[in-house]
């Protein structure tokens, strides 16, 4: 996150026109699209990292930590590295809508749809996201009906 905050400023110094400007949050959110695509082959990828501070130990979990699922349930990495693809794609294709927008629609209502824009994104993100974490069984691990041997303490 405060690597999209720096390139936001960086990008705010480019001079530009109009709609340069306008296009602007379709740039850095593009640019975070392809940061959460790059990390799905990571040691952690993005939707992992974000996910686990809220998400750990809460929401039909039996406490087991989720650096043992992560060892332990290949179930499990493969559930955040669908999901990071998701929202890479899902913040890939929000740039391609916002630059478009500011490109081909009337100057005075670009911000207006483009404030809208992100809400809209966010909530079906979120949507998708939830029916994917259900049918992928991710509750079933977090609640300790894993497919795999995990260690015991």
């Amino acid at each position: 996150m405060a690597g999209v905050m720096v390139l936001g400023m960086v990008v705010s110094l480019v001079s530009g026109g109009t709609r340069f400007m306008l296009a602007k949050d379709g740039w850095v959110t593009g640019a975070a699209g392809l940061c959460f695509l790059g990390s799905a082959w990571a040691r952690r990828p993005l939707a992992y990292l974000g996910a686990r501070p809220l998400l750990e130990g809460r929401f039909r979990s039996d406490g087991t930590p989720w650096e043992t699922l992560w060892e332990n349930e290949a179930a499990f990495r493969r559930i955040w590295r669908v999901s990071t693809v998701m929202w890479g794609i899902a913040l890939l294709a929000d740039a391609v809508a916002r630059v478009v927008m500011s490109y081909a629609l009337p100057v005075e209502v670009v911000p207006g749809l483009g404030g809208l824009l992100w809400p809209v994104t966010m909530v079906l993100l979120q949507l998708v996201n939830g029916v994917y974490y259900r049918a992928a069984g991710l509750w079933r691990l977090t609640a300790g009906y894993g497919t795999g041997a995990r260690r015991t303490a």
